[in-house]
């Protein structure tokens, strides 16, 4: 199937609205787009650089009470529906990517990952909750700004290449 014809099946809703991925022709499995998680990575990591901020020059606003439970709820949407339409950075990023050529991607080193992010907002959270020095959530924030920015910018999936080494998956190769 060439380019043109992918193309076409790029849409802002899966079919049917609530499947985690795209079914793209030619493909076993389901698909995402890798363009609009990568503009999600950004979008993330722009939240995370600003937390980090605020955390070490105006801690009192105690950011973390706010950004953990956003973000554990837009990695656990993406897991269980995909980057459409329940989470909201996921949204964000699939409608700043829509006039862009997608990049099909298998969906399940990606909900892994995300898997993984859930599970460091709740890390972050469980230190704010439990009263810990605000450099062990500073160390979480740190890994969570280098891993949404390794995503972002030069496209590597942390989580995804380990999907890949611990799973096995052809189809995760990096171009």
């Amino acid at each position: 199937m060439n380019n043109d014809d992918l193309k076409q099946h790029h849409t802002f809703f899966t079919q049917p609205i609530l499947a985690v991925g795209q079914c793209i022709p030619g493909e076993s499995d389901l698909r995402l787009d890798e363009t609009a998680a990568r503009a999600r990575a950004g979008l993330l990591n722009v939240l995370s650089g600003i937390t980090i901020f605020l955390l070490i020059m105006h801690p009192e606003l105690d950011p973390v009470l706010y950004v953990a439970p956003y973000v554990i709820f837009d990695m656990l949407m993406a897991v269980l529906f995909g980057l459409t339409p329940l989470s909201p950075s996921g949204v964000l990023g699939t409608v700043l990517t829509m006039k862009s050529k997608p990049v099909w991607r298998p969906i399940k080193p990606k909900r892994f990952a995300w898997t993984l992010g859930a599970i460091m907002g709740a890390t972050c959270l469980g230190f704010r909750l439990l009263d810990t020095p605000d450099s062990w959530m500073l160390a979480v924030l740190g890994m969570c700004f280098v891993l949404t920015w390794l995503e972002a910018v030069p496209g590597f999936c942390l989580g995804c290449w380990m999907y890949g080494k611990l799973f096995g998956c052809e189809a995760c190769a990096w171009d």
